[in-house]
């Protein structure tokens, strides 16, 4: 085994508060770093601080605290500044971009070690890592990162105008089901998806040798656990007793499940541990949406505002 700080040089972030920067757009804005699990750790875009250097780019961010980001690691591919409790490695040697990657990933698998109460601060250097890179790393394709973030369509999003939207109850769209109940003895290491009541990786806590009992191209909604996450699942998968699984009453395509995930995670607040989003409750839920002059749901307008955005371009359809 060896050790992060073998591998790296170890320095602590700047420590910006992000409400005391001039958020921007601008091309000279620099991306802002915060103890975020999402989004590569980019919270913001702010000018350029007077007299503070950004961290530079090919270096890693890893969050020392925070609620859910502890321990995370990721690469920066563009220079950065820091929010609190952000820490930066640099490479004592010349590393690819493959390699870095790597060790990322090996990092931010010892997560769990951190937590709200537990920092990674003054353990993280002596946090110990396979000494070995394997070989299959130096296939993987990055290149097909490559663009991720241009939208489908050149054109500025159209307006939403929420406050005209219909109405709509849930079993008036979808077919909703509920995800069945498998013990942690019955689950080995396979190839179906495993959808539970998680907040991040599309819902996939692991990939399980179960028969799939859901098909792709369907959206599970967590009912327990982080209540109201929405998932759009393109291939066969188990779904846990925690999750209700929406199957389209109309023509979905990966597009319109994404503007739909985003809608149905807005209901979060009316959902707590003592209030779970039940299936019956879900089948009576209204959900708003863009209409068409028909009074039906707007479907075209849903995939076209989804095309108009940043990373449209890598959702696979």
């Amino acid at each position: 085994m060896t050790k992060v700080s073998d591998l790296f040089m170890l320095k602590y972030g700047h420590s910006l508060e992000l409400n005391a920067q001039t958020i921007s757009s601008a091309p000279e804005a620099v991306n802002f770093v915060s103890r975020t699990a999402r989004n590569n750790g980019v919270s913001a875009r702010i000018l350029p601080v007077l007299g503070r250097e950004p961290a530079p780019a090919g270096t890693v961010s890893v969050a020392l605290g925070g609620q859910g980001g502890a321990g995370v690691a990721f690469l920066q591919p563009f220079p950065y500044y820091c929010g609190r409790d952000v820490m930066i490695l640099t490479p004592k040697t010349q590393m690819s971009e493959r390699e870095i990657l790597w060790w990322v990933t090996c990092i931010t698998a010892n997560r769990f070690r951190f937590g709200f109460g537990r920092q990674a601060n003054k353990t993280l250097g002596e946090l110990r890592l396979p000494d070995e890179i394997p070989g299959w790393t130096g296939s993987a394709n990055l290149g097909r990162y490559i663009g991720a973030e241009l939208p489908v369509e050149d054109k500025s999003p159209p307006p939403l105008n929420p406050g005209s939207w219909a109405a709509f109850r849930y079993d008036q769209i979808f077919d909703i089901r509920k995800g069945r109940r498998v013990t942690k003895a019955d689950i080995e290491p396979g190839n179906t998806p495993f959808i539970a009541a998680i907040d991040s990786k599309n819902g996939c806590r692991q990939r399980a040798k179960l028969e799939p009992a859901h098909p792709g191209n369907t959206i599970t909604v967590n009912y327990n656990g982080s209540v109201a996450e929405a998932f759009y699942q393109p291939e066969p998968y188990w779904a846990s007793d925690d999750v209700n699984v929406l199957y389209p009453k109309f023509d979905m395509t990966p597009l319109i499940a994404m503007f739909l995930c985003a809608v149905i995670r807005l209901e979060k607040f009316r959902f707590s541990y003592g209030r779970k989003w039940r299936l019956g409750r879900m089948k009576e839920s209204i959900i708003k949406l863009p209409t068409a002059k028909n009074g039906k749901p707007d479907w075209a307008f849903m995939e076209g505002y989804i095309k108009s955005l940043p990373y449209s371009k890598s959702i696979e359809t």
